[in-house]
């Protein structure tokens, strides 16, 4: 007797969830659904716009560190590449939201509307295949390649030293401006975090000593509890 084999899941992206929206500066996040039900790992779909340039902003995936194996990092349409939350997760970023969408066509099966052949109003949803890998038996640093060391981008690999986490604290006015300067720049808030830090920290080997002398309210100290 032969089994028949499982239908592969219906995969979608739920509506934008607006996390801000200012005149110029605007943060949509999605999450990627299998039968409306959560991804393995949860798979979010970041798009930053920046309105006050033409086609400004940029769009990231955020997934889990299990996926990476399985994905294609020298796609072309990747910019960067940033670690996360201690090598826990992984943000793939691209230039346009048309490129995140299809690297998640490409890899979790997620269905493209072609402008050009609009489906039938009562088609029914779409199979698509998708691969989601099992559990790694190594950890992530053991890949192809030392994930955390490496940003990969159209013009090649570019290595780059550890990173080590940083924790800062900011009050939630400093927070939003923080964010939108990241967008209004095309950087995601790490990239930015470690921008401003060698800026400062070049000013402090000089002798100038105005990255001290912040604002007061600009940072605050950690919350109280059992926190590092």
């Amino acid at each position: 007797m032969t089994s028949i084999a499982p239908q592969a899941p219906v995969v979608t992206l739920e509506a934008p969830n607006t996390l801000m929206d200012t005149d110029t500066f605007a943060i949509h996040v999605q999450e990627l659904l299998m039968d409306d039900q959560r991804a393995p790992g949860m798979v979010l779909l970041h798009h930053h716009i920046s309105k006050d340039f033409e086609e400004g902003g940029f769009s990231f995936i955020n997934v889990p560190a299990a996926h990476m194996l399985a994905l294609d990092l020298d796609d072309a349409t990747i910019t960067r590449m940033a670690n996360i939350d201690e090598g826990r997760r992984y943000s793939i970023v691209f230039k346009h939201y048309q490129h995140a969408q299809a690297y998640l066509a490409k890899h979790y099966g997620l269905p493209l509307a072609d402008p050009r052949d609009p489906a039938p109003a009562d088609a029914s949803p779409r199979r698509s295949v998708i691969v989601v890998p099992a559990p790694l038996s190594t950890p992530p640093r053991l890949t192809r390649r030392p994930l955390s060391t490496t940003a990969f981008s159209p013009f090649g690999v570019m290595h780059m030293s550890k990173k080590q986490p940083i924790r800062v604290f900011l009050d939630q006015e400093i927070h939003s401006r923080y964010l939108i300067q990241a967008g209004t720049n095309g950087l995601t808030p790490s990239a930015l975090g470690e921008h401003l830090i060698q800026y400062g920290l070049t000013q402090l080997e000089r002798g100038e000593k105005a990255p001290l002398n912040v604002p007061a309210g600009d940072a605050s100290p950690a919350p109280h509890g059992n926190e590092a």
